[in-house]
């Protein structure tokens, strides 16, 4: 009966910063923008899922940043078709646009290679081998 996620909501610091990364990244497509409610809305690849980008609530502090060092989120990662070469490809998307990444690497259980990066935000996420 369950499909996965139907979307993972972040709030960012600055939206038009956020909306330029994620714009970047490949398959990240942006299909709504609500200016208004201050809201962006991506579809991620072919998973249907998306990531929905909220600009800060009132009371934030300027200098907020993700840490996984509080309860709650941890990182995000997707999954990736195509291997190695693929991630390679994203790795030079990801360096291109300055993200803040180690490059592809093997999992702790040395089986899959992936690649983390962290986005405007500090917010880790993952690109794995399927």
């Amino acid at each position: 009966m369950l499909v996965g996620f139907h979307h993972v909501t972040l709030r960012v610091q600055n939206l038009d910063r956020s909306r330029a990364f994620y714009s970047a990244l490949p398959e990240f497509t942006l299909d709504q923008d609500f200016p208004d409610l201050a809201k962006l809305r991506y579809r991620i690849g072919e998973t249907g899922s998306r990531l929905v980008l909220c600009a800060p609530l009132p009371g934030t502090l300027e200098e907020d940043r993700f840490s996984e060092h509080r309860i709650g989120l941890d990182h995000v990662a997707v999954g990736v078709r195509g291997g190695r070469e693929a991630l390679e490809r994203l790795e030079a998307v990801l360096h291109a646009i300055s993200a803040d990444t180690d490059g592809v690497k093997l999992d702790r259980a040395g089986e899959l290679a992936m690649i983390t990066f962290r986005d405007p935000d500090n917010i880790q996420w993952e690109f794995f081998e399927e």
